[in-house]
């Protein structure tokens, strides 16, 4: 399951992040994360129940428990091969909108990304 990994992945930068943050303004800390924003890629291949839950697991006495985890699909760019139309999908449905040709060139697609995070002010 690697939904599991990707999970542990994001905790440790969101985690290492805030810590960041603190050793350099710790005049104005930052306090526990409310919540996360990423970006999943269409062909991840990453159920989101799943990694959400293994988040929350994760999370649990650390700076981030509680937090809430907002995961976003990021559309995924490709070329035809037959009509050479470049296009972006936002759907598993891998067909050319323009000839629905199947013979396409996927550009990533694969990635989560830490799109925001966002923490509350240490009193």
């Amino acid at each position: 399951m690697h939904e599991a990994s990707l999970a542990q992945g994001l905790l440790r930068i969101a985690l290492e992040t805030v810590r960041g943050y603190n050793g350099s303004h710790p005049d104005a800390p930052a306090g526990r994360i409310k919540s996360l924003k990423v970006g999943l890629g269409l062909l991840s291949c990453v159920e989101v129940t799943t990694f959400a839950g293994c988040f929350e697991l994760l999370a649990e006495g650390t700076e981030a428990e509680g937090a809430l985890l907002e995961v976003e699909r990021e559309p995924l760019t490709c070329d035809c091969h037959d009509c050479h139309a470049s296009f972006t999908l936002t759907s598993r449905s891998f067909h050319c909108p323009h000839c629905r040709s199947s013979n396409l060139s996927p550009h990533g697609g694969h990635g989560l990304t830490l799109l925001s995070l966002e923490v509350e002010q240490k009193d």
